[in-house]
C-alpha cells in the first residue's frame, strides 16, 4: 500500500541532501533540528528517459526550484533555473544538479540541516555480514576507535561494526551480547573468528555458542532472524539523541518468541531517538502505543497516512484500540 515507498522517499531526500540528483523528483519536508523548525522543498527537472529504471549509475538532473525556510518566516535560500539566492544575496554560478543544502553546507545556518539528515539511518535487513580487513584500513591493536567513529563508517554493515566494537569497546560489546542472549536464551556466547584468506587479508566470521551444543555455530549457519535481531540491537546501541532509525517490515525473519522482546528494546531505548518501522504483525502493533500508529492506505497512486485518532481508535483501552484497528478498511484492505 505504500509503506516501503514512504521509507524510500525519505532516503531519497537524504540522498538529495548529500548532492545526488533524481529525475523528476519533487519534495517538501518539515523537521526540527536543535531549537529551530525547518521546511525544505524543491523539484528536479523531468527528463523522458525510461532507461533510468535499469541503470545504476548517477546522472545529473537540474534543480528547477528549491528553498529552505526556518521558523516559517526566515528564508535562508531560494533558487531557480538561473540563480541561487542566499539571504537575499545572489551567489556565484553553482552546480544546478546538487541541492543548495549540499552546496552551502559550510554556512552556519545551513550546516544544521546537513547534520539533521546525517542522523537518518535505514537498517539494511538483507546485508551480508562478512567483510574483508585490508592492511592499514583499521587499527585493531588499540582501542582508539570511538563508538561515533564506528557508527559513521561508510559501507559497513551493523555486524561489521559489532566486530569493531568488540575490539575497541568490550564493555559495550558485552552489553550487546547480553541483550542478544536475553532474546535468544539458548545462546550462551557470541564471538568472532578471524580467518586468513590471503596474506595480510582476513575475514572476521561471526559465531555463536548454544547450550548443549558442543561446537560453535559459524556464519552462514546462524539463522537469518538472529542476524537481523543482532543488527537491530547494534543499531540501537550506536544510536545517539536525535537519530531517526527506519526499519522496514520489522518482523521479517524474526520468530514470534523474539518479536515482542526486540520491539520492547526499540521502544524503550536509552537515548532520544525516533524509530519509524513498518509492520502489520499483531505482536508489534500491540507493543507500540496506539498514539504512535500511522495507518497507511492507498487509492490509485495516492498514498495516505492517518493517525489512530483519525479513525476514532483507542478511546477506551489498548486492547480496544487493536481490535478497532482490525475493523478499519484501510488496515484490512490497504485501500482508502
Amino acid at each position: 500500500v505504500g509503506k516501503t515507498q514512504i521509507l524510500r522517499a525519505i532516503m531519497q531526500i537524504v540522498g538529495i541532501s548529500e548532492g545526488r540528483s533524481f529525475n523528476g523528483r519533487e519534495w517538501e519536508i518539515e523537521f526540527q533540528e536543535g531549537a529551530y523548525n525547518y521546511k525544505w522543498s524543491g523539484r528536479y527537472e523531468t527528463v523522458a528517459d525510461r532507461s533510468e529504471w535499469i541503470r545504476f549509475d548517477d546522472h545529473d538532473f537540474a534543480i528547477v526550484w528549491e528553498e529552505l525556510v526556518r521558523d516559517d518566516t526566515d528564508l535562508i535560500f531560494s533558487r531557480n533555473n538561473e540563480k541561487l539566492v542566499y539571504h537575499d544575496i545572489p551567489t556565484v554560478k553553482l552546480d544546478t544538479s546538487k541541492s543548495a543544502v549540499e552546496l552551502l553546507k559550510e554556512e552556519a545556518d545551513v550546516a544544521p540541516v546537513k547534520k539533521a539528515f546525517k542522523k537518518i539511518i535505514s537498517l539494511d535487513t538483507t546485508e551480508d555480514i562478512r567483510f574483508r580487513i585490508r592492511p592499514g584500513l583499521f587499527r585493531f591493536d588499540n582501542s582508539s576507535l570511538s563508538l561515533r567513529e564506528i557508527k559513521n563508517l561508510k559501507s559497513r554493515s551493523q555486524i561489521d561494526r559489532l566486530f569493531l566494537i568488540q575490539k575497541s569497546n568490550p564493555k559495550i560489546f558485552n552489553q550487546i551480547k547480553d541483550a542478544f542472549i536475553e532474546i535468544f536464551p539458548l545462546v550462551e556466547d557470541l564471538d568472532f573468528d578471524l580467518e586468513a584468506i590471503f596474506k595480510d587479508e582476513y575475514v572476521p566470521v561471526l559465531k555463536i555458542k548454544e547450550k548443549d551444543v558442543d561446537s560453535w555455530i559459524m556464519f552462514p549457519n546462524i539463522s537469518a532472524g538472529m542476524c537481523r535481531a543482532l543488527s537491530q540491537i547494534v543499531t540501537l546501541a550506536l544510536s545517539e539523541d536525535g537519530d531517526v532509525i527506519m526499519i522496514d517490515e520489522f518482523e521479517n525473519g524474526l520468530g514470534i518468541n523474539c518479536i515482542d522482546l526486540l520491539a520492547d528494546k526499540a521502544k524503550d531505548n536509552d537515548v532520544d531517538v525516533q524509530i519509524i518501522m513498518t509492520s502489520h504483525h499483531p505482536y508489534i502493533i500491540n507493543t507500540i502505543p496506539f498514539k504512535a500508529w500511522r495507518i497507511v492506505s492507498r487509492k490509485g497512486s495516492e498514498v495516505m497516512v492517518n493517525t489512530a485518532a483519525d479513525f476514532n481508535i483507542g478511546t477506551h483501552s489498548k486492547h480496544d484500540a487493536f481490535m478497532q484497528l482490525m475493523q478499519v478498511d484501510a488496515f484490512r484492505t490497504g485501500q482508502a
